[in-house]
């Protein structure tokens, strides 16, 4: 399962990274957005973008999206030195490093991806139900009098400030890449389970072999002995 490990973990960790990319840039796009609003207001009056459960989202999606890659990344780690030896071993073994082991550190691997993932899923879900749900909001002030958002809409518009998240592009896409991302996490943590259980079983082939060299020294020893005394 070494290789079917391998390919999931990889585009996970290529998935992972695009959706990185997409929360930071909800958070900045945020950021620039307000400040040209302000510049191009008119005068004597205010307006704050208010995208805080979106950006909020956008926190926890990053940060469980980060988690998930980094577990994934070590496991495409161990597995590629496994296979192609990047770091001679002799190499580690004089820096006194352990030696990776992609097959002996499974059952870590196993229970780190199904946390990473799980993580991964409900911030998914949470940021992908906002996203297609919720829409932002503008508060505008005149002279501490409060204004309908119409009476900015054409500046918004001039802008191309959008409320509703599922119309901006950049936010639609955060939602959305991440589900690919999910199916390689599932299918990476599956692979990493079934191969922990291969590796469970393998051992217990040992003890029925031992027996049988066992039973087979037994029988050698007893024809011996018996072809002995039938020369004797």
């Amino acid at each position: 399962m070494g290789a079917a490990r391998l390919f999931f973990s990889l585009l996970l960790f290529l998935i992972s990274i695009v959706v990185g990319a997409f929360c930071v840039k909800i958070w900045m796009k945020h950021n620039s957005a307000q400040k040209h609003l302000h510049q191009n207001l008119p005068s004597g009056v205010s307006a704050s973008l208010k995208y805080g459960d979106i950006r909020t989202t956008a926190i926890f999606l990053f940060l469980a999206n980060n988690l998930v890659t980094t577990v994934a990344s070590n496991i495409a780690m161990m597995i590629v030195q496994d296979i192609f030896k990047i770091i001679p071993p002799a190499l580690l073994r004089r820096f006194k490093i352990p030696l990776p082991d992609s097959t002996a550190t499974l059952p870590h691997q196993a229970v780190a991806m199904l946390f990473s993932t799980i993580c991964f899923i409900v911030a998914a879900a949470f940021h992908t139900k906002f996203v297609f749900v919720r829409s932002g909001t503008v508060d505008v002030h005149q002279g501490g009098a409060a204004l309908p958002t119409s009476a900015i809409q054409a500046t918004l518009d001039q802008l191309g400030i959008l409320l509703r998240y599922r119309d901006v592009s950049y936010i639609r896409a955060s939602a959305e890449l991440p589900w690919p991302a999910v199916f390689f996490a599932v299918g990476a943590t599956v692979a990493t389970f079934v191969g922990w259980f291969k590796s469970r079983r393998a051992p217990l082939s040992l003890p029925a072999a031992e027996e049988s060299v066992t039973e087979s020294v037994e029988v050698v020893e007893k024809s011996s002995e018996l072809g002995e005394k039938l020369y004797v």
